[in-house]
């Protein structure tokens, strides 16, 4: 429509006794974005769909944000209640006791993407709560939840409550501008001292087990922190005349505080650490750790070397855990193992709420765990080990913001020196204990000598225990233990044994490995003598049998057979077969050529990966397989290692992702490597759509021998399996500083195996 046909259709509607004042607003804003010499943003209604289902991408998140929208509503309490959610389509409502929000609020604030009003008015109102939500997209968490939303709200002190009903799949439609979508509110009439939100969230568009619940109750539980933290909202708010009563949280029934009872983190876990670590920035930008050990007559503190002047003034509280039968007490070792492994991890808390992905199990963002599983650190300090946060503020640390999707901080300066804050406080408090127990603390710890295990130490103690009479004698077992020098001697032999027992059980052990591990050596030794001379031979055949190929393929040209069609089907199948075995033959030649220097280089991913797949194109190609490559950046390099190396380890994954998607007969097959730089690493992926890896065997793959292929698989190139490939993989990558792995795959694939090992610091760049 032209402009001058838009001001004709506006003058005509503006004539009515009841213009629709919908129309004659599209029809304006239609002339303003015409005007030649201006041009304006606009807004895809499907912007909604993205702020919701893309940006909020965990149902777990998207639920923590409408908690914390009530939470800033002022509201004492919040109750979820489930309906039929053991499958999509189930029902959600979200009710709290909040102040609700008065139709100016509905308008310029709910309805207003990413508003800065939270910004502007960073207390609520009548508590004075720090707000926790301040990026305005808290409420697209219920599109992300579900396919409609009922808003029903009641502002406190207002006779008139307003309700809203949106459609997220049907109104908000990509191609559509959203200032065209309108939702209609309704009024209706309440007492004034009636007040609250409630969210009715219809159509859910996953499914809530158990278990899913039972993962929002971890989330709701952490999401204040759970200890040590200052209440800072438990007193008169500003004004003096209104104390904050506190939030909780009810599920189905089931209250917050009888949860919290249930998992009893304080009661049955905390109380088991072996010490306490208090560390401290002050306003100066200075550092130091304390740690704290009743359990070990402990109690020291270091000044941290280093400026940490971006972060502000900030603490560090944890709790730290050594999983071991004489370090607990009154705690069963696994039941508190499994508590570390549920809840460990150090936290992040901003404005009082916590900050994820920080402490979550998948998360290593302190890389504990990686060097905690590479051996550069041979203390328990992996995140499971430690149980504890960081309290940030607007106030104290304004440097810290959230990421747009509230799953993480930006990570600039600020976030660097925190998180350099942060490892080293632990690192050191952990080393500090394990000097006190004798215990080597790292691989680089030069001439240490651990605390002997064996029983002839143990019966050396304990005769010394026996033989002196004074009470500070060293006892190798428990103290309040009875004097009676029988009864002693009878406990000591009792304890005696069965460390005997075990320690002769673990040299069994230690000595099956080493002859299966020598088997493994024997095997591979004598398969690489065959393997190279396959290679050679078939190099050597190579040239002359292309040749007799070409003559009988000229010669098939000029004969007038009747069978000349089928003759020369016959030939190319001939021909295709002969290539591909002169494929494999080169392929061997060129590793076994390859072997023959033993000089160490940094690899390209990118070019050891595309040489892999060209080598074995056509054979991709007769099996099906869509095979890409993905290596950002593309300089990515290993540290120095063997090419060899990494082409054994493409070729084992290969082979068993090949047998893997035959089993599970995929009608389209594909593989994918990718690469990418984690940290200090090098992590690239082996992806593939075959029948994936069950959870039973997740741990036993990388062992030597443990195969799942049946024997009568008669593959050129994917073969019988062995069940050396993996572990083959497994070694590589530790000799290098990494470690193989299998974890969830990406979107399309059932299997991913990730071969991890140091990167070059020198052509990716220095990562810290």
């Amino acid at each position: 429509m032209t402009p001058l046909e838009a001001r004709s259709a506006i003058a005509e509607e503006l004539n009515k006794s009841l213009p629709d004042w919908h129309k004659v607003e599209a029809l304006s804003r239609n002339i303003v974005d015409s005007d030649p010499d201006a041009v304006r943003f606009s807004v895809d209604a499907g912007h909604v769909q993205r702020l919701g289902v893309e940006l909020v991408g965990k149902q777990e998140t998207a639920l923590s944000e409408l908690i914390k929208n009530a939470y800033d509503a002022d509201a004492s309490q919040v109750t979820l209640t489930f309906e039929n959610q053991d499958s999509q389509g189930g029902k959600l409502s979200i009710e709290d006791d909040g102040t609700g929000m008065t139709e100016d609020v509905i308008r310029s604030t709910w309805m207003r993407i990413s508003t800065i009003s939270k910004s502007d008015e960073p207390k609520s109102p009548l508590y004075d709560r720090t707000r926790a939500g301040r990026k305005g997209i808290g409420r697209f968490a219920v599109q992300r939840l579900g396919k409609s939303l009922t808003l029903i709200t009641k502002p406190a002190g207002s006779d008139q409550g307003y309700k809203v009903k949106f459609e997220w799949d049907r109104d908000f439609l990509a191609g559509q501008d959203l200032g065209a979508v309108f939702n209609k509110i309704e009024r209706f009439s309440k007492d004034k001292n009636d007040a609250g939100t409630a969210l009715h969230i219809d159509h859910l568009r996953d499914a809530w087990s158990q278990n899913a619940i039972s993962k929002v109750w971890r989330s709701i539980l952490l999401l204040q922190p759970p200890h040590l933290i200052n209440n800072k909202t438990n007193r008169p708010n500003a004004t003096g005349q209104v104390a904050d009563p506190g939030f909780g949280v009810t599920i189905n029934g089931r209250t917050q505080t009888a949860i919290k009872e249930f998992y009893s983190i304080e009661k049955s876990f905390l109380t088991q650490a072996i010490a306490k670590i208090i560390a401290s920035i002050d306003a100066t930008g200075k550092a130091k750790v304390r740690i704290i050990s009743e359990k070990l007559d402990l109690d020291d503190e270091q000044i941290l070397q280093g400026d940490f002047g971006l972060t502000g003034p900030l603490e560090l509280h944890a709790h730290y855990f050594i999983y071991r039968s004489d370090t607990l007490s009154g705690m069963n070792m696994t039941a508190a193992a499994e508590m570390g492994r549920t809840f460990g991890g150090i936290r992040v808390y901003r404005n009082g709420f916590r900050v994820l992905p920080y402490g979550l199990s998948t998360d290593d963002w302190l890389e504990l765990d990686a060097d905690v599983s590479r051996r550069v650190l041979l203390i328990p300090a992996n995140n499971r080990s430690l149980f504890g946060h960081v309290e940030l503020s607007m106030q104290n640390n304004p440097a810290f913001e959230e990421t747009s999707s509230r799953e993480g901080l930006l990570e600039n300066n600020a976030f660097l020196q925190l998180k350099n804050f942060v490892r080293a406080s632990i690192e050191w408090s952990a080393k500090r204990v394990a000097s006190t127990r004798n215990r080597k603390q790292n691989a680089s710890q030069k001439g240490f000598v651990s605390e002997p295990k064996k029983p002839s130490v143990f019966l050396q103690e304990a005769l010394k225990a026996l033989a002196d009479p004074e009470p500070d004698a060293i006892s190798p077992i428990d103290e309040g233990e009875s004097n009676n020098s029988a009864e002693l001697t009878s406990k000591i032999l009792a304890q005696a044994e069965k460390i005997a027992i075990a320690y002769e059980e673990q040299i069994e052990q230690d000595k099956a490995a080493s002859l299966e591990y020598e088997e493994m050596l024997r095997l591979l030794a004598s398969l690489g003598l065959s393997i190279s001379v396959f290679g050679h031979e078939v190099k050597g055949a190579q040239d002359a049998m292309l040749a007799r190929l070409n003559l009988l393929g000229r010669a098939i040209e000029k004969t007038d057979s009747e069978n000349k069609a089928y003759i020369a089907t016959q030939y190319t199948e001939m021909l295709s077969a002969a290539n591909r075995v002169f494929d494999i033959g080169g392929y061997i030649a060129g590793l076994m050529s390859r072997t023959e220097s033993r000089s160490l280089k940094e690899l390209s991913v990118l070019g050891a990966a595309t040489r892999f797949v060209d080598q074995f194109s056509e054979y991709m190609s007769k099996q099906g397989v869509d095979f890409t490559v993905d290596v950002h950046p593309k300089h990515l390099r290993t540290t120095a290692m063997h090419s060899s190396e990494l082409d054994a380890v493409f070729l084992n994954l290969l082979t068993n992702s090949i047998k893997s998607m035959r089993r599970a007969r995929a009608s389209s097959r594909k593989v994918k490597i990718d690469g990418r730089l984690v940290g200090k690493h090098v992590v690239i992926g082996f992806e593939d759509n075959g029948e994936g890896i069950p959870e039973k065997n997740r741990d036993r793959i990388f062992d030597a021998f443990f195969t799942t292929t049946d024997k009568d698989d008669e593959d050129s190139v994917a073969g019988p399996g062995t069940g050396l490939g993996l572990k083959i993989v497994s070694d590589i990558a530790s000799s290098y500083g990494g470690e193989a792995r299998a974890v969830e795959p990406s979107t399309g694939f059932n299997c991913r195996i990730e071969f991890i090992v140091l990167a070059d610091t020198q052509t990716n760049g220095e990562l810290f």
